[in-house]
């Protein structure tokens, strides 16, 4: 974006990502599914820190029973000081780690379709 700030072309007021900065409140739509930990079979943890709340504690908020999959640059959080005996960490590059994950579900063919799918959809925004 060659380090220019994006406005809207309507209100000319700044675009703002769709993520949720440091200090920010949380959308409501988070508070809906945080019931949903307990009930978990499986717990998938990619590409964070793990530093900051509340996400930071949600690999905490599954039963002990309940397997835990890092895919991540680095161990963190509970992985790194309070591994449970059924967690795996896939450690290296997050896109390498999920395209590995992809394989090994025999997922390929689905993964292009999703693929092809957005690809399509940006290619339409961009006209």
């Amino acid at each position: 974006m060659a380090d220019k700030v994006p406005h809207c072309p309507v209100c000319t007021g700044v675009i703002k990502p769709d993520i949720v900065f440091f200090g920010e409140e949380l959308p409501q739509r988070f508070f809906l599914h945080v019931t949903d930990f307990p009930m978990a079979d499986l717990l998938f943890i990619i590409g964070t820190s793990l530093e900051v709340e509340p996400f930071a504690s949600l690999a905490g908020a599954v039963r002990s029973s309940v397997p835990r999959v890092l895919i991540n640059r680095d161990l963190v959080g509970p992985f790194a000081w309070q591994q449970r005996y059924n967690d795996v960490a896939q450690l290296g590059d997050v896109v390498s780690g999920v395209e590995k994950l992809v394989e090994l579900l025999d997922w390929n063919e689905e993964m292009q379709t999703l693929i092809q799918k957005e690809k399509e959809k940006l290619d339409a925004k961009d006209k």
